[in-house]
C-alpha cells in the first residue's frame, strides 16, 4: 500500500522533470547547433503528438534561425520569448512555438509545490522534535503534502503488513 504511494508520488515528481528536461533547449536555442535543436524539437513534438504537428520541427530550426538574426535583442526567457512572437505579431509563421511556449508557462512546476513542503516540513519537524532521520522526514512530508493520495490508503492494510514484518510477540 505504502508502495503504491511512494510510487506514484516518484511519478509525479518524473513527469515535471521530464518536462523540464523537453523544454530546456528554448534557453539556449541561438548556440545549439541545427542538430541539437531538430533532436530536441522532434523529441518534444513526440511527446506532445496531440498538440505540436511535425511542421513544428521546421519551426524551431527557423526560428532558432530568426532569433540569431536578431542577435543581442533576442529574448532570452521562455515568458520574453513568447511576448516577443506577439508583439512581432509572428503567431501565424510560428504557431506551434507559440503553442508549446504556452504549454509551458501554463504549467505550475514548483513555486506552489515548494511553498506546501516547507509549510508541510515545518508541521511535521515540529511535531518530531528533531528526533526522526531524514528519510522517514522526507516520507512524512511527502505523505503530508499529497494528503490526497494519503487518504485513500486502506490502513487495515497497512496494519496487517506492518504487523507481519514486525512481529514483537512473546512466546
Amino acid at each position: 500500500m505504502l508502495d503504491k504511494l511512494i510510487n506514484e508520488l516518484e511519478k509525479r515528481k518524473e513527469s515535471y522533470d521530464h518536462l523540464l528536461e523537453n523544454y530546456k533547449f528554448f534557453f539556449k536555442l541561438t548556440t545549439l547547433s541545427v542538430a541539437d535543436v531538430y533532436m530536441y524539437a522532434a523529441r518534444l513534438q513526440k511527446e506532445y503528438l496531440n498538440d505540436l504537428e511535425p511542421s513544428f520541427i521546421n519551426e524551431c530550426l527557423h526560428f532558432r534561425g530568426h532569433l540569431k538574426s536578431i542577435g543581442s535583442d533576442a529574448p532570452n526567457t521562455i515568458q520574453d520569448m513568447c511576448a516577443f512572437i506577439r508583439q512581432k505579431n509572428v503567431v501565424n509563421i510560428y504557431p506551434y512555438i507559440d503553442i508549446s511556449l504556452r504549454m509551458l508557462l501554463c504549467t505550475p512546476i514548483s513555486n506552489c509545490s515548494t511553498e506546501r513542503l516547507f509549510s508541510a516540513l515545518k508541521r511535521v519537524k515540529s511535531y518530531l522534535r528533531s528526533c526522526s532521520k531524514e528519510n522517514r522526514l522526507n516520507s512524512l512530508a511527502m505523505m503530508t503534502i499529497e494528503a490526497d493520495l494519503t487518504s485513500k490508503i486502506d490502513y487495515n492494510g497497512v496494519i496487517e503488513e506492518f504487523a507481519t514484518l514486525k512481529c514483537r510477540k512473546k512466546c
